[in-house]
């Protein structure tokens, strides 16, 4: 009998193709990652990994354990399902990957909802960045992410993953209440708040201001919203925000929203496994999140 742990590293080892790529994923250090997989090894009875170059690689052992590993994990989300179906009713616990501004305005509301229609559903949360949510989930270290794509760019192909369109987020130009900024164009004189060069949020809003004809001058590199809200407010910086992230704030409190050339809107969705889609939990939780958007002022509900 293999170690379903350690078969979980080998799949990880095979995805991002070295010992330390799949320890970060899996919150290891490599040595460890390395002990289990010599561990692993020896319950199998031939080697699994071979080094090439700087990267590892499955041997021909490793790639035929790694497929049988891959349709252990598939049956055993299927499994789970049809064990949780048996009720109907949805109950456990529930991890979820969340990034900043989808937690602000959607967090709460989603909460109380649940608290409502699936009691004895709990929820274990944590904020993280899209990408690495999605990588996460379909490692089953999370069982629904919360995730984005911006203007021009497409959500990323995962085949043990189910995307669900949940809401369209417009983006703004934010600059102080009583700032002069009328466009985008005169926010060129003015310091930015961005967030850090790992965002994909930064990368768009560099291209939109440089399609305007400038090149922004980031004086604030600051992954906090509220943050950026801050320095927004008190005129120390200009930022585009998603209208996630200003819904919650209240009306005076002393932001400018400008519309964007092409009122850009980025998308949100969830990503569960392909093989968990129909557990009750994960049906009660994407309603409570769709009811959760649907309340929200901006949101743009239909998929297109």
């Amino acid at each position: 009998m293999y170690d379903i742990r350690r078969l979980n590293m080998l799949l990880e080892i095979k995805e991002r193709g070295t010992l330390a790529a799949a320890a970060r994923v899996l919150h290891l250090t490599p040595s460890a990652i390395s002990q289990q997989m010599t561990a692993l090894e020896k319950e199998v009875g031939a080697p699994l990994i071979q080094k090439v170059g700087r990267s590892v690689q499955l041997t021909e052992a490793g790639r035929i354990v790694a497929e049988g590993a891959h349709s252990i994990f598939r049956e055993l989300d299927a499994t789970a399902t049809k064990i949780a179906q048996l009720s109907g009713e949805p109950s456990g616990t529930l991890r979820i990957a969340i990034f900043q501004s989808a937690a602000m305005a959607l967090l709460t509301p989603t909460l109380i909802e649940l608290a409502h229609t699936a009691p004895k559903v709990n929820l274990v949360v944590d904020q993280i960045d899209p990408e690495t949510g999605l990588e996460l989930t379909r490692s089953r270290q999370f069982d629904l992410v919360i995730a984005e794509t911006y203007p021009g760019r497409f959500a990323p192909e995962h085949d043990d993953l189910e995307l669900q369109f949940l809401t369209s987020d417009p983006l703004h130009l934010a600059v102080a209440a009583d700032s002069p900024v009328e466009n985008l164009q005169d926010a060129a004189v003015l310091p930015w708040v961005l967030e850090g060069s790992h965002n994909t949020s930064r990368q768009w809003a560099i291209n939109k201001c440089r399609e305007a004809g400038f090149e922004p001058q980031v004086h604030f590199d600051i992954e906090d919203l509220l943050m950026h809200c801050r320095l927004v407010k008190e005129g120390f910086a200009a930022a585009i925000l998603p209208s996630l992230a200003t819904s919650s704030l209240p009306a005076d409190f002393g932001i400018k929203l400008i519309e964007l050339p092409g009122r850009p809107q980025r998308k949100i969705y969830t990503a569960v496994r392909k093989d968990s889609i129909e557990a009750p939990a994960i049906l009660a939780l994407r309603a409570a999140l769709k009811k959760a958007t649907n309340q929200l002022p901006h949101t743009l509900a239909e998929a297109e």
